[in-house]
């Protein structure tokens, strides 16, 4: 009998010295960059903090050249040890840190000009409303892709769920109805790539383009006929939630206590699906019809049809996510008001590592940036543009993706249709 002598790869010492040059330089680079500039530029300019809803009276200044020369020091200080080299367990952990140090450097410093006010609740609070489509979508895809689909149709059934959801509430006179009534039209769009997928066994990746351009096309025919008949796209909207003395604690209260139905339900979904994902039965067999069919389907699990009913239930999430651009905002609909949110939210989905409590830190960095480049544009004199703020998480996003940050992986079977029986 052959015996198999192959040695298994030897694992990585954690507690080895290692260098880290390419990134090391990089963030010495920036970091001295952006001390000089301070140092150089900003002069005796100052960020001015106020808590603008709980305490409007309370504000407080920072020297924004010695803030941003010190951040600055930090981020060519951690490019320093990388280049210089350190343990191998430390190298994500100083990396995170000095990043984080070059973008709270350029916050400070787009905050410096003259007139700008940092109105520390009111961002904060903007922040987690805006995060909302992102975590609605990157959910979605979590359950799906977790299960082995991949799906690209974020996008329209963002679309599905926010025309239906005025329709419905139009038509029925309940601001609750046309919620259900976008959940249903996400998850009837997400069936469609179930049996795609499963069934038919399509690539799943141009069925989920498809079904894009389908919703853009259909809603956008719709708002067209609907434009004839008035009283069938109202705007409707759900109340703001507001807990009493628990909203008038600063800076969390008007945070986490004063906000949208909507934002509560996200927060509430992240928990359950993590929860559902990781410490239920089902949990346990959705990962592993998306890792390993074959061994499911060997334990008795019918790999399909889980397959079919976890996408067809992910769409009630982005059906719900739709419902967000027009009942949350208080909006009737038009045509492609979702703005390739549907996109984001699977760039969301990876730097969250197809983990909900992942995706909820990913899509607060995607609302808080939205958030701040919207004011910084209302306040129409910052010397870093809004724009280039609002870059920023796409480019996170690349680095995720080009495993500079350790390797964003997929999982094993996500694509890769399954026929029983197969290895």
């Amino acid at each position: 009998m052959a015996v198999d002598t192959a040695t298994a790869p030897a694992l990585l010492d954690e507690s080895a010295v290692a260098r880290k040059p390419i990134h090391g330089w990089s963030l010495a680079v920036l970091g001295a960059l952006m001390t000089v500039g301070a140092l150089t530029q900003l002069g005796g300019r100052e960020v001015l903090f106020r808590l603008d809803q709980t305490s409007p009276g309370a504000e407080w200044a920072l020297p924004a050249s010695f803030a941003v020369a010190v951040l600055g020091v930090l981020t060519a200080l951690g490019g320093a040890l990388m280049v210089y080299g350190i343990q191998r367990r430390f190298h994500k952990t100083v990396l995170a840190v000095a990043v984080t140090c070059f973008a709270l450097g350029l916050l400070l410093w787009a905050m410096s000009p003259e007139g700008v006010v940092f109105r520390v609740e009111a961002i904060l609070a903007g922040a987690l409303f805006l995060s909302m489509p992102y975590i609605f979508g990157a959910l979605s895809g979590v359950v799906c892709e977790r299960s082995g689909v991949i799906n690209i149709g974020i996008e329209g059934q963002f679309l599905m769920g926010a025309f239906s959801g005025v329709l419905v509430a139009s038509i029925s006179g309940n601001v609750y109805i046309g919620i259900v009534g976008a959940m249903l039209a996400g998850s009837l769009s997400t069936l469609l790539l179930a049996l795609m997928a499963t069934k038919y066994q399509v690539n799943q990746v141009v069925v989920g383009v498809i079904l894009n351009l389908l919703a853009l096309g259909l809603t956008g025919f719709m708002f067209d006929q609907l434009k004839k008949t008035p009283g069938y796209n109202v705007a409707a909207s759900v109340p703001v939630l507001d807990f009493g003395p628990l909203a008038e604690i600063p800076i969390i209260g008007p945070t986490l206590f004063r906000q949208n139905l909507f934002v509560y339900v996200g927060l509430a979904l992240v928990a359950l699906v993590w929860f559902l994902l990781f410490r239920t039965r089902w949990g346990l067999r959705t990962r592993s019809v998306g890792e390993h069919p074959a061994a499911a389907d060997a334990m008795g699990v019918n790999v399909n049809r889980l397959r079919f009913w976890n996408v067809t239930a992910a769409g009630l999430i982005s059906g719900f996510g739709g419902a967000f651009f027009t009942i949350a905002n208080s909006l009737a609909f038009t045509k492609n008001m979702t703005a390739g949110l549907g996109f984001v939210a699977l760039a969301v989905m990876i730097v969250g590592r197809w983990n909900p409590l992942g995706v909820l830190a990913g899509a607060l960095i995607f609302g808080f940036t939205t958030q701040v480049s919207r004011y910084l544009d209302t306040a129409g004199n910052s010397i870093v543009p809004g724009e280039f703020l609002q870059m920023l998480p796409y480019a996170v996003t690349i680095v995720v993706v080009a495993g500079l940050i350790g390797r964003a992986k997929a999982p094993a079977a996500d694509g890769v249709p399954y026929n029983p029986g197969d290895k």
